[in-house]
């Protein structure tokens, strides 16, 4: 017959604990660290979209037009005076924001002759091919 002799300590040692919660910690952070990342992206990549459709209803716009119209850092919002002249065009239904629109997450528009135009807008991450991080721009 085998004697089991009961251990006194059934329970985990208050060390123990906390160093599973550091691990856990520690994981909890890496993911949040990758999660934004990939949420840059996606915005970055919402941003680009949103040139594009812009881009588009310029040029639906100069063809009616024969001129893009005509301002200086103008902030895109959708009530701003350039805005207001490619919905009444019919070229666009409404102007796209940016995703975080604020700050320097804008669109902004310039055109000081109506034969051109620039689109600044700002990216966060540089995972799309040609661009970088900060300041990017868009023209016909």
């Amino acid at each position: 017959m085998t004697n089991y002799k009961l251990s006194k300590n059934l329970g985990f040692s208050i060390v123990e604990l906390l160093v599973v919660i550091a691990i856990i910690g520690l994981l909890a952070s890496v993911a949040f660290v990758q999660i934004e990342k990939a949420r840059a992206k996606a915005r970055d990549a919402q941003r680009e979209k949103n040139v594009k459709v812009i881009q588009d209803a310029m040029a639906i716009y100069v063809a009616g037009a024969q001129n893009y119209p005509l301002g200086e850092n103008v902030v895109l919002t959708g009530t701003d005076a350039v805005s207001q002249a490619i919905i009444n065009r019919d070229a666009i239904s409404k102007i796209p924001q940016d995703p975080i629109n604020s700050g320097n997450y804008r669109y902004f528009y310039n055109s000081v002759d109506g034969s051109s135009y620039v689109i600044i807008y700002y990216l966060e991450t540089d995972t799309i091919s040609g661009k970088n991080i900060g300041v990017n721009t868009a023209a016909p």
